[in-house]
């Protein structure tokens, strides 16, 4: 049984009876109230005393503090605590009360032999029910209490006694009975009766309280909880003034006002600071807050904790008439209990105070229990006509399937959870409607539609959807929409065979006259047989884009033109009027990304790269992991296009980082081959090695992405002094794309990479016979693809008309603005002019040549346009110039930064002189060097100053 201690501090310290280090500076004036009636119980006047207040308000303390003081004025202090164990066992609390040392030795022993008896519990009992056989019974009670009153009173004139009984509405029945007669006959004895309980709409032990409290000597006390400056008060006798001020009023706000939470909220702080993460005026909410919540609903009634569970469970719908219902009781009922829960302090405006104490409610559930609960919130909330959003968070926490009423139900749920772009929650909910769903064509519906949005987010996961569907389809329940769905997917992941027979089975339904619905199942079609021939070839009659004036359509008409080699003006605006068109979304994304195709491979890369950018943007505000790396690749080959090897190189990294190799699919080829592409034209063939070596599915070459993959490696083959295995990977690569009837100069100049193996090779004539092929193909008019056509071909004819040839390449590469083709260009141009004696030519050209390598980090390149590092027959020659020597240390840095295209601002940021110095080093290096213009430049300065260029 628990007594209440004994307290060594004064009345104002903090006192920890139940736990909560209450600060008492709120509680003087009931303390004081208490200490008058012992005052007055000292001078022959019995007092009665009735305290109430809410679990953790501190009441325990209050009567501890009173008891100490009473002790200290040399009073008897009887003390008992009353709890819900001992709730139904007889003279519980009164053996509590009398059984302690505190009586004098024989008021003790009288005492002792009145509650000794056998028929204790017979004359104990309510007078009322005493039949009128039982006049002995009767009697037996009222001497047993007598004498109990006379023991007290003979105690009462040595010295005062003080009854305290902490949490009375707790105390066994009998005990009860015998409280109140000793407080009716103690009016004029030196004795005082002290009872608390807690504050409720309804307080237990009714008749009991009622009886109490119209005694006239009976004073009612009753605890509020503490206010903002006793939150205040209580840190501060914890922590220092000045964070007990900063923290007093979110811990005020989040316990309200009750001190159990109030301490807990600090024991987290200081955890918090522990943990080296809590700073000055930080809040922290953790493990002593979620105890502290616990411990408040274990002190009450089960119904309180019930119906705690049922407002968590039932959330922003938690009305006392819901939890009511939820709970089978009436809704005054639970009105009442969650009265007393706001008054705790747990609730605010009848909802949790922080998610925490929501969290601490719910975790002592079984799982199986919870499950129950939540699914029967979902029927409840249904049933009351709530929103299909709140009732489907219940049936997927149950994660039990309920019947096809569930269904609709979920589906509504998970559209609502898409267009938040919430895809974990979609997923989940329309996994659980999947497993409700009993009409198999609903539930292939739902199975594609959870394959759509996984995919977004996780294309591996994704996969475990295409059996079902292939099955539904195999009987003949997966509609024709769906089955264009399932073709992308079957793509992507490879499966060549599955997409042919689905793709035979749309063909069918067209050759049965079923027109297809929509220009996405042409577009879709369209894509597949542009992308992958393989399966389309075993295909007779194909759904075709419909000829309406919508996304899909349009940008179906887009491939059949890119496809006939029509990579025009008109095909990059018709790509553009798309994208403006359309708003990111999952129908949208095919169109979208054949629209950049489009821009991409009518060389306005400019332009893709903007829109990319700007549907990047938009794909990672919309958190969706898929379309980002995707882009990001898209973004990458459009980098690698423009000469921006490092930015290609980095999104082609940032998109394999997004997402699994598993995950790519087949799409892994044209990531690769992007990356590959980039690494060798910096030089770094170790990456580009290492990227070669990672496995890549059989299935990549039945697509363009292998094509590409075949493509980049030969790049990596001729680049590391391999050309008879590079012009095995593009005479692969030309055979597929001839095979399959794409054989398009913008998706993959094979017969250029062909051309340079061969030239490699010593045989110019074939690579000559390769090019006049390669420029009369259709879709070569594109300044890009025209331009690498005519450099590569320069290098196959005379000496005397190769100047002119990569002339004209160079003007088509600066239009097409691809820096690095641009580069090699000029590259080859300044050797051209250095063969044919147009020394002056080919330095001019050879700077700017190096200026725009240095700017795309093509190292190789830029080696070979360095004098003294180059060992090839290109090597330009240099003028007899006087020494370099003849320049000072700050001269030649000058003349370094001018020869490299540097501006005289750039250079005096640079060097951190100012302009009018950099001019002045500039007139000497001209005068020593015998030059007139920065062009006349020597490109012989030592390698050593050429690092300042490259910081």
């Amino acid at each position: 049984m628990t007594r209440l201690g004994s307290c060594a501090g004064c009345p104002a310290a903090s006192l920890a009876g139940e736990g909560d280090g209450m600060a008492l500076v709120e509680r003087n004036e009931e303390l004081k109230t208490l200490n008058r009636l012992f005052a007055e119980c000292a001078r022959d006047r019995g007092q009665v005393a009735l305290v109430s207040g809410g679990v953790a308000s501190g009441k325990t303390e209050l009567l501890h503090t009173f008891a100490e003081h009473a002790r200290g004025k040399g009073a008897t202090v009887l003390t008992a605590t009353a709890s819900r164990a001992e709730h139904s066992l007889p003279f519980g609390v009164l053996k509590q009360l009398f059984s302690g040392p505190a009586l004098p030795e024989a008021v003790a022993e009288t005492i002792a032999c009145l509650l000794a008896g056998d028929d204790l519990a017979a004359a104990m009992a309510d007078p009322s029910a005493v039949r009128p056989d039982q006049v002995s019974v009767g009697r037996s009670r009222a001497v047993v209490l007598e004498g109990l009153c006379a023991a007290l009173t003979e105690a009462g004139r040595r010295q005062p006694v003080v009854v305290a009984v902490d949490d009375v509405q707790f105390a066994d029945a009998p005990s009860l009975q015998a409280l109140l007669y000793v407080l009716r006959r103690m009016r004029f004895a030196r004795v005082m009766i002290v009872l608390t309980e807690w504050a409720l709409p309804r307080p237990a032990r009714a008749v009991f309280r009622a009886e109490v409290t119209r005694q006239p000597n009976t004073t009612h006390l009753r605890l509020a909880a503490l206010s903002k400056r006793g939150v205040e008060e209580l840190i501060r006798a914890e922590l220092d003034p000045v964070t007990a001020r900063a923290l007093a009023p979110v811990h005020h706000a989040l316990s309200g006002g009750n001190p159990l939470l109030a301490h807990a909220l600090i024991e987290d702080y200081r955890a918090e600071v522990r943990s080296g993460a809590g700073r000055e005026k930080e809040m922290a909410v953790g493990q002593a807050y979620d105890q502290a919540v616990i411990a408040c609903l274990h002190r009450w009634e089960p119904a309180m904790l019930e119906v705690a569970r049922g407002l968590a469970l039932l959330g922003d719908a938690g009305t006392p008439a819901m939890v009511g219902k939820l709970l089978d009781m009436g809704a005054d009922a639970a009105a009442q209990v969650l009265e007393v829960l706001e008054t705790a302090g747990l609730l605010d405006g009848g909802r949790f105070r922080h998610p925490v104490a929501r969290a601490a409610v719910l975790r002592g559930l079984a799982p199986a229990d919870r499950a129950a609960r939540h699914l029967r919130v979902a029927r409840l909330l249904h049933r009351e006509g709530a929103s299909e959003t709140q009732v489907a968070d219940h049936l997927v926490a149950a994660d039990q399937p309920d019947g096809t009423w569930a269904v609709s139900v979920l589906r509504h749920a998970a559209r609502e959870a898409l267009a938040a772009d919430r895809l974990d929650l979609a997923v989940a909910r329309l996994d659980l409607a999947a497993r409700c769903c009993a009409d198999e064509t609903e539930h292939a519906d739902i199975v594609t539609q959870l394959l759509r949005v996984e995919w977004r987010s996780n294309p591996t996961a994704a996969l475990r959807h295409l059996t079902p569907l292939l099955d539904a389809r195999a009987r003949g329940t997966l509609a024709d929409h769906n089955a264009v769905h399932l073709a992308k997917h079957l793509f992507w992941s490879g499966h060549t065979e599955d997409l042919a027979g689905t793709l035979a089975g749309l063909a069918a339904s067209v050759a049965a006259g079923e027109k297809p619905k929509s220009g996405h199942i042409g577009l879709v079609v369209g894509w597949l047989s542009f992308v992958n021939p393989v399966a389309s070839a075993r295909i007779k009659v194909l759904p075709k884009p419909s000829g309406r004036n919508d996304p899909w359509s349009r940008a179906g008409a887009l491939l059949d033109r890119i496809r006939a080699g029509e990579s025009d003006a008109r095909t990059a605006t018709d790509a553009e009027h798309i994208l403006r068109s359309c708003r990111l979304g999952e129908q949208a994304f095919g169109a979208q990304v054949s629209a950049l195709a489009a821009l991409i491979h009518a060389d306005r890369v400019d332009r893709a790269a903007t829109w990319c950018a700007s549907l990047l943007t938009e794909a990672t505000k919309r958190r969706s992991v898929t379309w980002q790396a995707v882009l990001n690749g898209v973004r990458g080959e459009i980098a690698l296009r423009q000469g921006d090897l490092p930015a290609a190189a980095r999104y082609g990294r940032i998109a394999t980082e997004g997402l699994s190799a598993q995950s790519w699919g087949v799409a892994i080829g044209s990531l690769l081959a992007t990356r590959v592409s980039a690494a060798t034209a910096m030089g770094d063939h170790q990456q580009a090695a290492d990227l070669l070596r990672q496995p890549v599915p059989e299935p990549v070459f039945e697509t363009q992405f292998g094509v590409q993959y075949l493509y980049a490696r030969g790049l990596h083959y001729l680049a590391t002094d391999r050309p008879h295995a590079a012009l095995g990977e593009f005479q692969r690569a030309g055979e597929l794309l001839r095979a399959w009837s794409i054989d398009l100069p913008t998706l993959v100049p094979w017969r250029a990479g062909a051309a340079q193996a061969l030239v490699a090779l010593g045989n110019r004539e074939a690579a000559r016979g390769l090019m006049s092929e390669h420029l009369a193909l259709p879709g070569c008019r594109g300044p890009r693809t025209r331009g690498i056509a005519l450099r590569v071909l320069a290098a196959t004819v005379d000496p005397t008309h190769r100047v002119s040839v990569l002339a004209e390449a160079v003007d088509s590469l600066h239009l097409s603005g691809d820096r690095f083709e641009l580069a090699r260009a000029l590259t080859d141009l300044s050797h051209a002019h250095s063969e044919v004696g147009a020394a002056e030519k080919a330095r001019a050209v050879a700077r700017r040549a190096l200026q725009m390598a240095k700017r795309c980090q093509a190292e190789p390149l830029s080696r070979t346009l360095l004098p003294g590092r180059a060992n090839d027959e290109h090597r330009m020659p240099e003028p007899d110039r006087p020494s370099l020597d003849v320049l000072s240390e700050a001269e030649r840095r000058v003349a370094v930064l001018a020869a490299l295209g540097h501006t005289n601002r750039e250079i005096g940021g640079k060097l951190y002189i100012t302009v009018s110095t950099v001019e002045q080093h500039l007139t000497r290096v001209y005068k020593k060097l015998k030059v007139t213009r920065r062009t006349d430049l020597p490109t012989g300065l030592p390698r050593q100053l050429q690092t300042q260029d490259d910081r």
